[in-house]
């Protein structure tokens, strides 16, 4: 998303990520990172029982569909930090039009399941891949 922010925000987009950890957790990841966007903090995860995220199964956290995501990661040059938080919560994206419609929600199925952004731009700006699902 940090990527594709000024994309985003040229097409009338924005971004709010919503975290359940730790209040510091999430100012120094966003400090790490560089977010330029808020990170709102949940931490009795309101908006995402709200939005029907779930739970991940032990295998859909530990399984081989997670090694293999990190490995591209690590093989990128990312750093991977173990997690000190509920690794199991799942996360979403939500697309909402200046309408205030939502024109894309995608619940993810396994904690590394995430949309390309071009799925999301193109929900944001309503045309293909911005059914929702």
């Amino acid at each position: 998303m940090r990527h594709k922010y000024s994309e985003i925000r040229a097409a009338g987009g924005d971004v709010i990520a919503i975290g359940f950890a730790p209040i510091e957790m999430l100012r120094k990841q966003t400090e790490e990172l560089d977010l330029p966007y808020p990170f709102l903090h949940d931490p009795d995860r309101t908006a995402y029982r709200t939005l029907g995220l779930g739970r991940a199964t032990w295998w859909q956290v530990y399984g081989p569909a997670t090694w293999w995501t990190y490995a591209r990661l690590l093989l990128r040059g990312h750093r991977l930090r173990r997690t000190e938080v509920d690794g199991g919560q799942l996360g979403g994206d939500i697309v909402v039009d200046a309408d205030g419609r939502i024109t894309l929600a995608r619940a993810s199925r396994t904690p590394t399941d995430r949309p390309p952004v071009a799925e999301l731009l193109a929900a944001l700006r309503g045309g293909p891949g911005s059914a929702t699902g």
